[in-house]
Parts: C-alpha cells; sequence; structure tokens
C-alpha cells in the first residue's frame, strides 16, 4: 500500500548571506564561499564515454547502433546522478535562508567563444554539459530547507577582479589561475569567478531597492532569472 503524505515547507527566517556559485570544467561547481564541488573522477569517465561512443561510431553496424542507444541512455543516468550530487552539496554548503546564485547559462552552447588552441575536449563536454537539470535539480533541493535560487547576466564574471572591480580580458591567465593587471589578486579563476557572481547579484538588488535583510519568515523560497 503506498500512502502519499503531504509535508509542510518549513517556515525559515530569511537569511541575508548570498552563496554565489560558478559552474566550470575543471571544477564542477565553485562557491562565493571557497568549497571546490565535485569529483576529479568524473571527467575521466565522461572521456570513457566519449572513446567508447567515437569507436562503435566508426563501426556503423546494428550492433554498434544499439550499444550507442543503450550508451546514451547510461551517460544520460550518469550525468543525472553526477548533477543530484553536485547540486546536494551545494544546498548543503549554504545557510538555511540564504541566497544561492548562478550565471544563467541558457545560451551558452551558442555564445562561447573556444579558441582554436583549446582542445577538442573541452569543447565536447561544454556541448554535453546539462546546466538546466543541475539547476532544476538545485531548485527543489533548495527549497527545502528555504533557499532562493536565482540567476544572473554571466557577463564578464571570470574577466573581473573580485577585489579592485578591474575588468580586462587578460586578467585571467589560464583555466584556474586568475591574476588582476591592476591590482596584482591572484586566486584561483572560478572562485574569483563565484565572487564576482555573488557581488553582481547583491548590486542589482542594490540598484532595485531590494535587501535581503529583515528576518522576515518565508515558506517558499524565490525563484527568478534576474538580469542586469
Amino acid at each position: 500500500m503506498h500512502v502519499v503524505v503531504d509535508v509542510p515547507e518549513p517556515v525559515v527566517e530569511k537569511s541575508p548571506e548570498v552563496v554565489g556559485v560558478d559552474l566550470g570544467l575543471n571544477h564542477p561547481a565553485v562557491t562565493s564561499n571557497k568549497h571546490f564541488l565535485g569529483s576529479s573522477h568524473w571527467k575521466e569517465r565522461d572521456r570513457r564515454f566519449f572513446r567508447l561512443r567515437r569507436k562503435l561510431q566508426s563501426k556503423g553496424s546494428k550492433s554498434a547502433k544499439r550499444h550507442l542507444k543503450k550508451l546514451s541512455k547510461r551517460q544520460a543516468r550518469f550525468h543525472r546522478d553526477c548533477d543530484h550530487v553536485l547540486s546536494k552539496r551545494i544546498v548543503q554548503n549554504t545557510p538555511t535562508g540564504a541566497t544561492i546564485v548562478f550565471e544563467n547559462l541558457t545560451n551558452i552552447r551558442e555564445t562561447s567563444k573556444i579558441g582554436k588552441s583549446k582542445k577538442n575536449d573541452t569543447k565536447r563536454r561544454l556541448h554535453g554539459w546539462s546546466f538546466a537539470q543541475l539547476y532544476d535539480f538545485t531548485v527543489y533541493k533548495a527549497q527545502e530547507r528555504g533557499i532562493a535560487v536565482e540567476r544572473i547576466d554571466p557577463r564578464h564574471t571570470s574577466q573581473t577582479c573580485s577585489r579592485c572591480g578591474h575588468q580586462h580580458r587578460s586578467n585571467r591567465r589560464s583555466q584556474s589561475l586568475f591574476l588582476c593587471r591592476q591590482c596584482g589578486y591572484c586566486l584561483n579563476a572560478d572562485l574569483n569567478a563565484a565572487k564576482n557572481i555573488r557581488e553582481k547579484h547583491l548590486a542589482s538588488l542594490a540598484s532595485l531597492g531590494r535587501s535581503l535583510a529583515g528576518g522576515l519568515p518565508v515558506t517558499k523560497p524565490l525563484v527568478s532569472d534576474l538580469l542586469v
């Protein structure tokens, strides 16, 4: 016998805390409160899927096509599991009642400029990334803890210094290193971007005359696409 029980959403006091989250290829997710989330094994697992897919595609037989369909389902399940784990960790590392802020990556596959010097592996992984799924998983997990989830325009978050605000393309020296040309601030590039995501959201609230402070109880987090 199956019994359906409605569990009331918790009444949570709103927190002024904001956690920016940068999604990347080296680190699946980095938060502005200095958590590097995701497993290094995920990248290698994806590479194995790709190598096997390419091998099956080169054969072109009916048997190979059947195996390709099975492989696609396995890979989709793997990505789904990764997104469940990652979204859970993001929420766990965010204070109750706070706000999680992502970049709006809806059209990233079309707008991203990957130079010829970049490896084909980077292009492939970018196009295989399930941004929307991770966002959706985070939203419903966050709701259980009264955490709001928002998105901001991603422009220049990876090029701007989170300390002095100087913005230049060459500030990001590599995939993992950020070194400001103006003030010399040096840190992990993904962490710098996560801090900028946080600050960009706070700046957008200030421009709208809104505040996260106030301590009002909430029964359901706000979920929106806030672009600035």
